[in-house]
């Protein structure tokens, strides 16, 4: 039996860690089974979190000026805006001193230059602007052409740029795009704009860093970050594909070492807060935000000290804008502010490596596989169908309150599928168990019993325990020279038609037949939890097997047979009851004097005779005709044994 419980044991864990295996690999091979969903569980997060007012706040260092389609309709170019009103633009945000500028819009050649020299002149007379340039992202280690690219490179490189050691990195394949080489001249550094939005096409990261010829490229507003804080871009480390160092970052009004979490490919995940809260903070003066028309009618320039200040074409002409997790499309510019107060405020999304995943699959599964060992089928279920829900609460809570992203799906799937193995092998190793004890239990327990012990397996735990009960004893009067004088096979009919309906009304009375022995019956009958009746059912018991004795006789008579009849015996005491004997078998049964006293009972009796010791009979006493029927010697008891007979033809 130990060998078995120990092989279970083994099947049980040995599958629950296998099946989580064999999960994780799946889907750590195919990461497209979960990446859509894992999206849309990030997104619900956002939601979540805003619904809850737990978003982020947007710094006040950081304005926007935005070229809307109300700028352009009321300067009256609703399609192309002229260079003049660009450099009017220019002058009002330059004229504020902000610490730094960035446009966002890549002017290249145009067939009209009216007022593209006032344009230039702005820019250089403030030299301050940082200007936008597109690339390609690629897999190539190869290093650009610097002919073709020789004057944006050159502009670059006059600023200190890191090493770019990292191979799992944004690399910049070519250069697409890039504003007037006029521009550049007169810029006080440049930022390449990319977005890399999902599969799904909502933005949720931003290539903040990118690999150009071994060197280390920055983000247009992470640029605008550093020219904003006078901060020298060749202090910043990429640390490993999971983390972008900021060393001696100004933070007030002392300088300490920011950390910017990635996701693993030089990307920082955008820590969104909702339009509302943005419009929100606008109207409450802490966040700035402006059309280039209301700049330009404005008399006076604007204050903008202190400030770090974003110019970017908002018009659906441009069709610069993406979706996201919360609002649906903004436009690109904003999201840029966005990542930079990110940064300013320290408030990150800090996705949780592969790793830590596994980690907590392997933690949950030995929580599954210890809880899978000790209970049962049904409460492992519920206390399964706990932790999973558990673990997802943990998860959105983590990201609501501490802006950890920790996938869901990775670890939730393969956990999920260990709690189904062990689900199932609980289930069918109980249901096996329990046919195996129904196969052993049911000829002689009652159907009520058994489902006792179905629903409480300890109640066949060895030792039993002491109770009182009424044990019944019953047997064919001269079955022996019955047997002598029959056929066996007609022997074996009578004692299976006796056997058969002296149960059935033992079981209807919840009462347990311990056992069969030759031609007689031995049965017990406990008491409820809310009462003492065993002696009355007992009794009830044997009027009904007396009378089903007299149609049995009569039947025999009618076939020819010999007369039919039987004696029964009961009495009341305390006894062992419960699973008695070696553990290789499971017998429940009793042990005590109560059941000697029972068998001796009939020894003075009469074929028909429901005979009762005097412990049964005082619970019985009211509900039936008794008669004494004196002490009497029985074998194995030193002192004279009362006994009651119940009067024939007498029923309850």
């Amino acid at each position: 039996m130990n060998d078995k419980k120990l092989q279970s044991s083994r099947l049980l864990i040995g599958g629950g860690i296998i099946t989580a295996i064999a999960t994780f690999i799946i889907l750590w091979q195919f990461p497209v089974l979960t990446h859509h969903f894992e999206l849309l569980i990030f997104d619900l997060k956002f939601n979540m979190r805003s619904y809850m007012e737990k978003e982020p706040e947007m710094s006040s260092d950081v304005v926007l000026v935005a070229l809307d389609d109300n700028s352009k309709i009321a300067s009256g170019h609703p399609y192309l805006w002229p260079y003049d009103y660009y450099a009017e633009t220019v002058k009002k945000i330059t004229n504020g001193y902000p610490t730094s500028f960035g446009m966002d819009i890549i002017f290249t050649n145009t067939v009209d230059a009216t007022g593209w020299e006032k344009l230039i002149d702005e820019l250089e007379s403030s030299y301050m602007a940082v200007n936008p340039y597109m690339v390609k992202f690629g897999d190539k280690d190869e290093p650009l052409e610097v002919g073709l690219h020789r004057d944006i490179i050159k502009e670059l490189t006059m600023d200190k740029l890191p090493i770019a050691e990292s191979q799992d990195l944004n690399h910049v394949e070519d250069i697409i795009y890039k504003t007037h080489p006029k521009l550049q001249e007169v810029s006080s550094g440049l930022g390449f704009a990319n977005i890399q939005p999902d599969q799904d096409g909502v933005l949720r990261r931003l290539p903040i860093v990118a690999e150009l010829n071994g060197m280390l490229v920055p983000h247009l507003f992470l640029k605008l970050l550093c020219e904003h804080f006078a901060y020298e871009f060749g202090n910043i480390e990429l640390a490993s594909p999971h983390k972008l160092i900021l060393h001696n970052f100004p933070h007030g009004d002392s300088v300490k070492n920011i950390e910017i979490p990635l996701d693993g490919y030089g990307n920082m995940l955008i820590n969104y807060m909702s339009f509302d809260k943005i419009q929100n903070q606008k109207k409450k003066g802490e966040f700035r935000f402006y059309s280039a028309w209301e700049l330009i009618q404005n008399r006076k320039a604007l204050n903008f000290k202190e400030k770090t200040v974003l110019f970017g074409d908002h018009s659906l002409a441009a069709r610069d804008s993406s979706p996201t997790p919360l609002d649906g499309e903004i436009y690109n510019p904003l999201i840029f502010c966005i990542a930079m107060s990110n940064i300013i405020n320290k408030s990150f999304l800090k996705p949780i490596s592969g790793l830590a995943s596994i980690y907590q699959i392997i933690f949950l599964v030995i929580v599954l596989l210890i809880c899978a060992t000790r209970m049962k089928a049904f409460e492992f279920g519920l206390l399964s169908i706990g932790i999973l829900i558990f673990y997802i609460c943990v998860n959105f809570i983590l990201f609501i309150n501490n802006g950890l992203q920790v996938q869901l799906l990775n670890v939730l799937i393969p956990v999920l599928t260990a709690a189904s193995y062990l689900l199932i092998y609980s289930v069918y190793h109980s249901q096996v168990k329990m046919g195996v004890l129904e196969g052993s239990l049911q000829s002689y327990l009652s159907p009520h019993l058994m489902d006792k012990i179905k629903n409480d397996l300890d109640m066949l735990k060895l030792g039993g325990e002491r109770k009182r009960i009424t044990v019944l004893f019953s047997d064919i009067s001269g079955f022996t020279s019955f047997t002598d004088q029959a056929d066996p096979e007609e022997v074996q009919k009578v004692l299976e038609e006796y056997f058969s309906e002296m149960t059935s009304i033992v079981f209807e009375k919840n009462g347990i037949v311990d056992k069969y022995y030759g031609d007689g019956i031995m049965a017990f009958f406990e008491n409820p939890e809310d009462g003492v009746t065993s002696a009355q059912t007992a009794v009830k018991s044997a009027v009904e097997m007396q009378e089903k004795a007299v149609e049995l006789d009569k039947k025999y008579q009618a076939q020819k047979r010999f007369p039919f009849a039987i004696y029964v015996c009961i009495a009341t005491g305390y006894a062992k009851v419960g699973n008695i004997g070696p553990p290789e078998k499971v017998d429940y049964t009793v042990i005590g004097s109560v059941v000697n006293k029972a068998s001796r009972l009939d020894g003075p009796g009469n074929p028909g005779d429901i005979l009762m010791d005097e412990d049964t009979f005082f619970f019985v006493k009211d509900d039936y005709e008794i008669e004494d029927f004196g002490s009497h010697e029985l074998k194995g008891f030193e002192k004279l044994v009362q006994i009651y007979k119940l009067k024939a033809g007498v029923s309850a």
